[in-house]
């Protein structure tokens, strides 16, 4: 009795390689120029994120102790580095039982300034925070996707007078 095997093997035909890689070649030449699209536009919602935070949280703070209002300085970003601290900062002697006293914006966070116009932005308006978007001119506190400005709880010094204050 003989026992025949066989020896046939699965595999592609050159055909089918060829449109394999023709379909993979199309798919990436569609996707890859839409993934810079896609992550711009997620950079851009977490900006728009951390204005919409900031301008809550001057809300907040103006009606638990005054109103932010300050001349905007253009050049520097100081003014926004100083409008987060106030907002950062704790009234250690709240007015009213109903009215929280801070801190407003998580203490946690220390963003660098930036007047690169590479860098998604917050710049103080005079009342108000708005988004300055990579390849416009300008300076304000510099909003990073890493979270590598998260971590440190910022002390405020003693003495510390917040903006505006009475």
């Amino acid at each position: 009795m003989t026992i025949h095997r066989s020896t046939s093997r699965a595999a592609f035909s050159l055909v089918e390689m060829i449109i394999t890689v023709a379909i993979i070649g199309i798919v990436a030449a569609i996707a890859i120029p839409n993934l810079g699209k896609i992550l711009d536009g997620s950079r851009r919602g977490v900006a728009t994120n951390v204005i919409e935070t900031l301008n809550k949280a001057t809300r907040n703070f103006g009606h638990s102790n005054w109103d932010l209002r300050s001349a905007p300085v253009p050049a520097s970003g100081g003014d926004e580095l100083l409008l987060l601290r106030t907002l950062q900062w704790k009234n250690p002697n709240p007015s009213g039982e109903l009215n929280v006293a801070g801190p407003f914006m998580k203490i946690d966070w220390n963003p660098a300034l930036s007047t690169s116009d590479q860098d998604y932005r917050a710049e103080w308006t005079g009342s108000s925070w708005r988004l300055l978007e990579p390849g416009t001119t300008g300076a304000g506190l510099k909003i990073v996707f890493d979270g590598s400005d998260l971590g440190t709880v910022y002390t405020h010094p003693v003495g510390f007078t917040p903006v505006g204050s009475r």
